[in-house]
Protein backbone atom coordinates (compact mmCIF):
# COMPACT_ATOMS: atom_id res chain seq x y z
CA UNK A 1 0.00 0.00 0.00
CA UNK A 2 1.33 3.22 -0.38
CA UNK A 3 3.05 5.42 2.77
CA UNK A 4 1.46 8.29 1.93
CA UNK A 5 -2.17 6.87 3.23
CA UNK A 6 -0.91 6.54 6.60
CA UNK A 7 1.37 9.66 7.12
CA UNK A 8 0.57 13.31 7.03
CA UNK A 9 3.58 14.21 5.20
CA UNK A 10 3.41 14.81 1.79
CA UNK A 11 5.83 15.69 -1.75
CA UNK A 12 8.88 16.49 -1.22
CA UNK A 13 8.86 15.66 2.28
CA UNK A 14 7.49 11.96 1.66
CA UNK A 15 10.36 9.64 1.77
CA UNK A 16 8.97 6.33 1.39
CA UNK A 17 6.75 4.62 -1.04
CA UNK A 18 5.21 2.02 0.21
CA UNK A 19 4.26 -0.25 3.16
CA UNK A 20 5.66 -3.90 2.58
CA UNK A 21 4.39 -5.47 5.80
CA UNK A 22 2.63 -4.51 9.32
CA UNK A 23 2.52 -6.64 12.57
CA UNK A 24 1.78 -5.85 15.84
CA UNK A 25 4.92 -4.39 16.80
CA UNK A 26 6.72 -3.81 13.71
CA UNK A 27 6.54 -2.50 9.78
CA UNK A 28 8.36 -2.97 7.16
CA UNK A 29 8.55 -0.07 4.44
CA UNK A 30 10.15 0.52 1.00
CA UNK A 31 11.99 3.32 -1.07
CA UNK A 32 13.51 3.79 -4.37
CA UNK A 33 16.35 6.51 -4.98
CA UNK A 34 15.52 8.34 -7.96
CA UNK A 35 17.03 11.27 -9.44
CA UNK A 36 14.41 13.53 -8.23
CA UNK A 37 15.00 12.53 -4.21
CA UNK A 38 15.42 16.05 -2.31
CA UNK A 39 18.03 14.47 -0.37
CA UNK A 40 20.38 13.52 -3.57
CA UNK A 41 24.00 14.41 -4.01
CA UNK A 42 24.35 14.34 -7.67
CA UNK A 43 26.52 11.83 -9.24
CA UNK A 44 26.56 10.20 -5.32
CA UNK A 45 23.34 9.14 -4.04
CA UNK A 46 21.49 10.04 -1.07
CA UNK A 47 23.71 10.44 2.14
CA UNK A 48 23.30 7.59 4.71
CA UNK A 49 22.93 9.94 7.51
CA UNK A 50 19.42 10.67 5.89
CA UNK A 51 18.71 6.75 6.47
CA UNK A 52 17.40 8.30 10.43
CA UNK A 53 14.64 10.06 8.48
CA UNK A 54 13.65 6.80 6.43
CA UNK A 55 13.67 4.91 9.88
CA UNK A 56 11.40 8.07 11.44
CA UNK A 57 8.60 8.02 8.60
CA UNK A 58 8.35 4.10 8.87
CA UNK A 59 7.76 4.39 12.18
CA UNK A 60 4.83 6.92 11.22
CA UNK A 61 3.71 4.40 8.80
CA UNK A 62 3.16 2.25 11.36
CA UNK A 63 1.69 4.57 13.70
CA UNK A 64 -0.53 5.97 11.09
CA UNK A 65 -1.69 2.14 10.16
CA UNK A 66 -2.65 1.48 13.59
CA UNK A 67 -4.23 4.58 13.79
CA UNK A 68 -6.74 3.36 10.80
CA UNK A 69 -7.47 0.49 12.65
CA UNK A 70 -8.67 2.49 15.22
CA UNK A 71 -10.83 4.41 13.35
CA UNK A 72 -8.74 7.81 13.27
CA UNK A 73 -6.51 9.41 10.74
CA UNK A 74 -3.20 10.07 10.96
CA UNK A 75 -1.78 12.30 13.83
CA UNK A 76 1.26 14.32 13.94
CA UNK A 77 4.25 12.81 15.52
CA UNK A 78 7.80 13.93 17.05
CA UNK A 79 11.69 12.45 16.14
CA UNK A 80 13.00 12.78 20.30
CA UNK A 81 16.17 11.51 19.14
CA UNK A 82 18.56 8.43 17.45
CA UNK A 83 21.08 6.45 19.70
CA UNK A 84 23.65 4.28 17.90
CA UNK A 85 23.11 4.86 14.36
CA UNK A 86 25.64 3.18 11.91
CA UNK A 87 25.83 3.17 8.46
CA UNK A 88 27.75 0.72 6.75
CA UNK A 89 27.40 2.97 3.40
CA UNK A 90 28.03 5.74 2.67
CA UNK A 91 25.29 6.51 0.39
CA UNK A 92 22.28 5.03 -0.63
CA UNK A 93 22.62 4.59 -4.88
CA UNK A 94 20.30 5.66 -7.43
CA UNK A 95 18.35 3.39 -9.07
CA UNK A 96 17.96 0.57 -5.85
CA UNK A 97 15.36 -0.14 -4.15
CA UNK A 98 15.42 -0.29 -0.21
CA UNK A 99 13.48 -1.62 2.83
CA UNK A 100 13.03 -0.06 6.44
CA UNK A 101 12.23 -1.68 9.22
CA UNK A 102 11.29 -0.58 12.74
CA UNK A 103 10.13 -3.18 15.56
CA UNK A 104 8.68 -1.02 18.73
CA UNK A 105 9.99 -2.07 21.24
CA UNK A 106 8.31 -0.04 24.44
CA UNK A 107 5.16 2.25 24.66
CA UNK A 108 3.92 4.67 27.04
CA UNK A 109 0.53 5.72 27.75
CA UNK A 110 1.44 9.21 26.50
CA UNK A 111 2.76 8.26 23.46
CA UNK A 112 6.76 7.95 23.98
CA UNK A 113 7.95 5.10 22.45
CA UNK A 114 11.36 3.19 21.34
CA UNK A 115 11.99 1.35 18.14
CA UNK A 116 14.96 -0.43 16.97
CA UNK A 117 15.11 0.15 13.24
CA UNK A 118 17.64 -1.63 10.01
CA UNK A 119 17.90 -0.58 6.58
CA UNK A 120 18.12 -3.58 4.30
CA UNK A 121 19.82 -4.16 0.96
CA UNK A 122 18.37 -7.19 -0.94
CA UNK A 123 17.89 -8.68 3.16
CA UNK A 124 21.26 -8.01 4.51
CA UNK A 125 21.41 -4.46 7.30
CA UNK A 126 23.07 -2.02 5.80
CA UNK A 127 22.36 0.54 8.43
CA UNK A 128 20.31 0.50 11.58
CA UNK A 129 19.80 2.46 15.11
CA UNK A 130 17.45 3.49 17.72
CA UNK A 131 14.94 6.15 17.61
CA UNK A 132 12.52 7.85 20.47
CA UNK A 133 9.20 9.07 19.34
CA UNK A 134 6.27 10.82 20.60
CA UNK A 135 3.18 10.01 19.07
CA UNK A 136 0.69 12.42 19.16
CA UNK A 137 -2.78 11.42 20.37
CA UNK A 138 -6.09 12.42 18.65
CA UNK A 139 -6.94 15.62 20.38
CA UNK A 140 -3.58 16.36 21.57
CA UNK A 141 -3.31 19.54 19.47
CA UNK A 142 -6.74 20.67 20.36
CA UNK A 143 -6.93 23.96 22.19
CA UNK A 144 -8.86 22.35 24.55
Amino acid sequence: MPASEFVLHRQPMLVLDRLLEIGPAYAICEWHVSGNNGFLVPHRGVPSYAGVEYMAQCIAVYGGANDRINGIGPQPGLLLGSRHYKADVRYFEVDISYQVECTQLVRTDEGMASFDCKILLDSETIAKGRLAVLQMQEGDLSDG
